[in-house]
């Protein structure tokens, strides 16, 4: 018998399907707020998870549909500050897929983090311009979003800046 680890490697390669993956690139902290309608530090309080159904078009069969599942998590979360943009509320929904290759988010519960959210009026995880929902505040893995005990104090001393400039 001929090496089973190659022969395993060959079979995982070729019976592959589709794959797809979060690829992104680092930024920097001024293109993060540029590019964000809203910034904040906050604790999750609460997690609503559901699921939503799209059809989508088969790119093999014309006029055939498939029906895809997608992950609907929102993430409520306590503020602490918030430093880009005009929420009045203590409390600020995000809704995201939940993470994974579609490059969604998951936060756990009473975690704390820095958040780099903008808003969408798209159905979570699509791109496709006529599926329009109601506007809501997303983030994904491809914005500098990340858990507050691994912020640095520059980086949002540096927000803070340019929040104040981005108001004169």
């Amino acid at each position: 018998m001929k090496n089973p680890i190659i022969i395993t490697i060959f079979i995982l390669i070729f019976s592959a399907n589709k794959v797809y993956s979060c690829s992104c690139e680092k930024s920097s902290v001024k293109y993060g707020f540029e590019h964000s309608d809203l910034i904040f530090t906050g604790k999750v309080v609460e997690i609503n998870e559901g699921k939503v159904y799209d059809s989508i078009p088969s790119s093999t069969e014309k006029g055939k549909y498939y029906v895809r599942e997608i992950n609907r998590i929102e993430f409520v979360f306590k503020v602490n500050e918030l430093i880009k943009g005009k929420e009045k509320s203590d409390f600020i929904t995000i809704v995201t897929s939940g993470g994974g290759a579609d490059c969604g988010n998951y936060f756990d519960l009473n975690s704390e983090h820095l958040i780099y959210s903008y808003e969408t009026d798209l159905q979570v995880n699509t791109f496709d311009e006529n599926n329009k929902v109601e506007p809501y505040f997303s983030t994904d893995l491809c914005t500098r979003t990340k858990n507050l005990n691994r912020t640095k104090k520059s980086e949002i001393d540096r927000l803070k800046r340019l929040n104040k400039r981005n108001k004169k």
